[in-house]
């Protein structure tokens, strides 16, 4: 199959799904709908398209923690999740080494924090006993104050009685998303972004006295156009949004299987935190204090290394006052995690002023009616996934995080593969993504003749993709040039990202395909000069240019209304 990935690839995608019958399509083009499009890809036998209303991963799929984790908060409640969690952690790490790496967490803790110590540190081990990936991932305690500070840099020593080290890995999420939908694409799964679902089309089911789905009508968002699309099988896999599909659903019964409480989740990127050397950095978890000043339960956050020396500070759990599509965080959520990560690195001074970014996404938490039995338990709520079908024949995956997607996808495709009745084979856990980029990682491509571009960087960034990349460079050398000093993006990346990455906008590239979003100046001092050079390249012409970079820069206003 071909590798190009492209606006030109999405508007034959779009023609195929108009006229082409699928046995699956696919709604929602989130981590967990690019799982399960890819093992339909992989399995053979099925035709299955997917659709995203927005661009890949726009959603919550790359505002998360950009952690692929067991969640050691979960052993007290659900230990079967985390189970699950860290297999589904090794997987990841085996098939997408340049996309998933292992990272060391020290969960702090000071007196007053609600777990004591020794507590954390036999449940670490238990934690690590759970995983069988490398003998150096070993969980530890260490207790001297200064030892800890030459670990992790100047954290707070007043009142801190250790730390235990667990192992846990750190993504891109927004990149994790799109490799996986390229795998899909190679595969022969037929993808596109900006089409987004309007409504189920009943049809007469012979079988029975029901209605049964076999079409949808949907729309370009670019060009407005709406169309059908018919397949045997329709899936939801739209996250936090499932609830808006079930209600379109011919047998809806106005019982919501979502909740909205503590469903929002909001993170503030900072300049780097802590230690930050050839020994590599740590992620921390703690233990806020806010909360308990004013009588209430602590919670834990992460402070965790980000890109571009940066660090990553979240998440809180509120409930989103505005429609999913447009979560942003709050005035007071800002302050309480400037106010945490103030109290542990004392020495940084933090205000507003520092925040080089923000981002917010809404988990797809499930409702208490709809949890399986042994959930409905104190004030938990469950990580974990249901796979459900309606009367009308729509299947539902509902809750579920980054970390088992794949897991989902493994057991929602085994379920679509017995109705189509075809052969099953899921060969998602043992298939790299980017074929064959575990040859070039482990340094049997031959890069010699590509000195003038950073070769192992473009691997470990773009997988296989780093041999367009490097043909754009031999066909035009000026492309090897980074489009600023200050940032290690090539012009050759840059139009990657249209060609091999299916952008569309400039906040496409901005925000998810680069992070340079999630840079100081958040790209509003280049996006002029990045749109002008797309220009240059046929890709937009002048009133593209000028739209495009507006509604860039009205997009971090919007994000930033808080200063």
């Amino acid at each position: 199959m071909s590798t190009e990935f492209s606006a030109r690839t999405r508007a034959n995608n779009i023609e195929t799904l108009k006229t082409e019958p699928l046995d699956v399509l696919v709604i929602g083009g989130g981590i967990v709908g690019a799982g399960l499009i890819r093992d339909l890809a992989l399995n053979g036998g099925i035709k299955a398209g997917l659709i995203e209303q927005g661009d890949f991963a726009s959603g919550t799929s790359s505002a998360t923690s950009q952690l692929v984790h067991g969640g050691f908060r979960y052993l007290q409640h659900d230990r079967e999740l985390v189970k699950m969690s860290r297999r589904e952690r090794e997987i990841l790490q085996r098939i997408a080494p340049n996309l998933v790496k292992p990272l060391p967490l020290a969960i702090l803790f000071y007196k007053g924090d609600p777990y004591p110590l020794v507590g954390i540190q036999a449940a670490a081990y238990y934690y690590n006993y759970l995983s069988k990936t490398d003998k150096t991932e070993k969980s530890k305690v260490i207790r001297d104050s200064q030892k800890i500070q030459h670990l992790l840099g100047p954290v707070a020593t007043d009142t801190l009685k250790g730390c235990v080290v667990i192992w846990d890995s750190t993504t891109d999420d927004a990149r994790l998303t799109l490799a996986t939908l390229k795998d899909a694409h190679q595969h022969g799964a037929v993808i596109t972004n900006y089409v987004r679902f309007l409504n189920f089309v009943d049809q007469p089911d012979t079988t029975n006295s029901g209605n049964r789905v076999s079409k949808i009508t949907a729309e370009d968002t670019i060009s407005g156009q709406r169309f059908e699309i018919s397949a045997r099988k329709v899936v939801s896999a739209t996250g936090p949004w499932s609830d808006h599909v079930w209600r379109k659903d011919p047998s809806y019964d106005g019982m919501p299987r979502l909740v909205t409480k503590n469903a929002q989740g909001i993170h503030i990127v900072l300049p780097r935190c802590g230690k930050d050397d050839a020994s590599g950095a740590y992620g921390l978890v703690i233990s806020t204090h806010s909360e308990m000043r004013q009588g209430g339960k602590s919670r834990g956050i992460f402070i965790l290394p980000g890109p571009y020396n940066t660090s990553i500070v979240g998440t809180t759990e509120t409930t989103p006052a505005e429609d999913l599509s447009s979560v942003r965080a709050s005035v007071d959520e800002v302050a309480y995690l400037l106010s945490e990560t103030q109290r542990i690195f004392p020495e940084q001074r933090l205000n507003n002023d520092s925040i080089i970014a923000t981002y917010a996404g809404t988990r797809p938490l499930i409702a208490e009616n709809q949890l399986r039995q042994g959930f409905e338990k104190d004030d938990f709520v469950s990580r974990d996934h249901l796979i459900t079908e309606s009367p009308s024949g729509v299947m539902y995956l509902y809750g579920g995080k980054l970390t088992t997607h794949r897991q989902m996808a493994e057991e929602t495709v085994d379920h679509l593969a017995t109705f189509l009745n075809v052969s099953r084979h899921c060969k998602t856990d043992t298939t790299p993504l980017f074929n064959g980029s575990t040859a070039a990682l482990n340094g049997d491509g031959d890069h010699a003749s590509h000195s003038h571009i950073d070769t192992e960087y473009l691997i470990q960034r773009y997988g296989d993709g780093y041999q367009i990349i490097q043909k754009f460079v031999n066909d035009d050398p000026a492309l090897a040039e980074p489009i600023t000093p200050s940032l290690p993006f090539t012009k050759a990346e840059l139009l990657y990202a249209y060609w091999g990455e299916m952008a569309i906008t400039l906040d496409d590239l901005l925000w998810r395909r680069t992070r340079i979003g999630w840079t100081r100046g958040q790209g509003l001092d280049i996006a002029l000069q990045i749109a002008q050079f797309l220009s240059e390249k046929n890709i937009w012409d002048q009133d593209r240019i000028d739209a495009e970079v507006e509604a860039y820069r009205e997009h971090i206003r919007w994000l930033n209304f808080y200063l």
